[in-house]
């Protein structure tokens, strides 16, 4: 797979920052222009990236020398908090949101703060199967104006439950991950190598497909893994929606975790 470089945001960084937090949200949100305006002029302006708060850390991901991640983080002596984390439409799957949380995660155990927290937008209405990935529960819910606009941010806490009610609202068809082969063997007889980044792994309504490589170094994409009926005929459409064709389980671009303002 591509390698990622993970570095502090630095001048220059500007438009590409904004291009792909714009292009993040378009596509995984359910904001009007005018909102996404409206955030990215109160959020996302030069001067607050390249001079943050002392207490907080603005991080991007390069991959062959373009930016295509970005993620904030704050710091005081009782709390952490990822404030925002973005990832290029283009770019998802390939473990850019996982390099993101990673290297933010690292900062938080770096100043050993008890309770570490995360923001999302209620507009990002999976946001919530995204941290309790990594142990991530909603504790919070509060309205926030941003740009002038009236907006609903939900509060994640790690180590915290989430209500069941609730994980069933933000996990539906996200079931437990079934063991699955290293490869597998395609009509042609040709060995598939299936990816075992978290990323390689998409959500979907009976289960999860896996993206599947031709080699084993997972750098030539060739499709998914269907692992509901453990079957290669899985196909994405001209929206990003993969379905397959033998048990019908479909994944809508919309249940994408890996991407948008979290």
């Amino acid at each position: 797979m591509s390698e990622h470089t993970v570095r502090e945001y630095e001048s220059g960084d500007e438009d590409r920052v904004r291009e792909l937090v714009e292009s993040s949200m378009t596509t995984s949100y359910a904001l009007s222009p005018r909102e996404i305006d409206a955030i990215l002029e109160s959020e996302y302006l030069d001067e607050t990236l390249l001079n943050p708060r002392e207490d907080a850390i603005v991080v991007v991901v390069e991959i062959e020398g373009t930016v295509v991640g970005a993620a904030s983080a704050t710091f005081d002596d009782d709390e952490t908090a990822l404030q925002w984390i973005h990832v290029d439409p283009e770019r998802r799957g390939q473990g850019v949101g996982t390099a993101l949380f990673e290297r933010i995660s690292e900062e938080f155990e770096e100043r050993g703060v008890e309770t570490n927290r995360a923001i999302a937008l209620s507009a990002n209405t999976n946001a919530g199967a995204f941290f309790e990935r990594y142990g991530y529960g909603k504790v919070d819910e509060r309205q926030r104006e941003i740009g002038g606009e009236d907006m609903v941010e939900y509060v994640y806490e790690e180590g915290a439950e989430t209500d069941d009610e609730e994980a069933d609202e933000e996990s539906a068809g996200n079931e437990s991950v079934p063991d699955y082969p290293d490869s597998v063997t395609g009509d042609d007889g040709e060995e598939l190598y299936l990816g075992r980044d978290d990323d390689d792994l998409v959500p979907a309504s009976e289960g999860y497909f896996v993206a599947s490589y031709t080699d084993s170094d997972q750098s030539e994409r060739y499709g998914y893994y269907c692992l509901n009926c453990e079957s290669l005929n899985a196909s994405m459409d001209s929206m990003e929606r993969i379905r397959c064709g033998e048990c019908g389980n479909t994944h809508n671009p919309d249940e994408d975790y890996d991407g948008s303002y979290l």
